[in-house]
């Protein structure tokens, strides 16, 4: 598919395999791994030169835009850049709903991992075997259903293996009574998956010293690290607490951006 998505209104759509990552109680309830139908993290790390991330939301759903007076989008743009500047890759993130789609409203009111995978689909420019990669990156208005349940603890889950990344937006509006903080807790959330998308913690990105949390699967030691299980999760809110204040956001760890200045 093409970029001519972008501000245009999406029929749902509907059918593959995820790393369960960020929820309210820690990632560490992640579910069953299962063999990924595509290696993202292979492929961006032999050849790429550009990173876009495609960010689409279902209306009712849409993401912070401001936290305090500070551009929340601005948290993500200058995290993942900075991440890749070693590696000259430069990464394009939207800022405003207008550089964004709307997905209408979908028929569904919670979402599996089927759900996910096709409306990412539709959404993604290209194979990302090229030179230019592109992380799909969706923003619903419901809860993931997992085993048949739908659970409400869940913020966000990267696919496994590939670069597609959904944020549930009712389990963010209820991570805090604050504006702010719901709009932060929702970029901490958006760059820690990103993370897991882009191989870490040892997740195809090797790690390069001892900070691999594996009692608690694809995550970092580091409790000032995004990458912290906990920090996804039940102390979330007490992660982002310093940044409310200060628009200078560095959520990444030395020894993830190591990591990946070594891969």
């Amino acid at each position: 598919m093409t970029n001519s998505y972008s501000n245009k209104t999406l029929t749902p759509l509907f059918a593959i395999t995820i790393l369960l990552s960020f929820t309210l109680a820690g990632c560490n309830g992640e579910e069953q791994e299962i063999e990924p139908a595509e290696d993202f993290v292979s492929d961006f790390y032999s050849n790429a030169r550009s990173l876009e991330i495609t960010v689409a939301y279902e209306q009712g759903a849409e993401p912070y835009t401001k936290y305090n007076t500070f551009d929340s989008w601005n948290v993500c743009d200058t995290n993942i850049n900075s991440l890749f500047s070693s590696k000259n890759i430069p990464v394009s993130v939207p800022k405003t709903l207008d550089d964004m789609t709307n997905l209408g409203r979908l028929e569904q009111n919670n979402y599996t991992r089927e759900n996910i995978v096709q409306l990412a689909a539709a959404l993604q420019p290209n194979e990302n075997k090229g030179p230019q990669k592109n992380i799909v990156l969706l923003f619903l208005d419901g809860f993931y259903i997992q085993d048949g349940m739908a659970e409400n603890r869940i913020l966000g889950i990267n696919l496994d293996g590939t670069p597609t990344i959904a944020i549930f937006k009712p389990v963010i509006e209820s991570a805090s009574n604050s504006r702010a903080e719901k709009a932060l807790i929702e970029q901490s959330t958006i760059v820690h998956e990103i993370g897991h998308a882009i191989g870490l913690v040892n997740k195809g990105v090797k790690a390069t010293t001892a900070h691999h949390d594996t009692a608690n699967g694809a995550h970092c030691t580091n409790e000032g690290c995004v990458m912290y299980w906990l920090n996804g999760g039940a102390e979330v809110q007490q992660f982002i607490t310093p940044f409310l204040l200060n628009g200078n956001v560095e959520l990444f760890g030395k020894q993830c951006i190591q990591d990946v200045i070594a891969k």
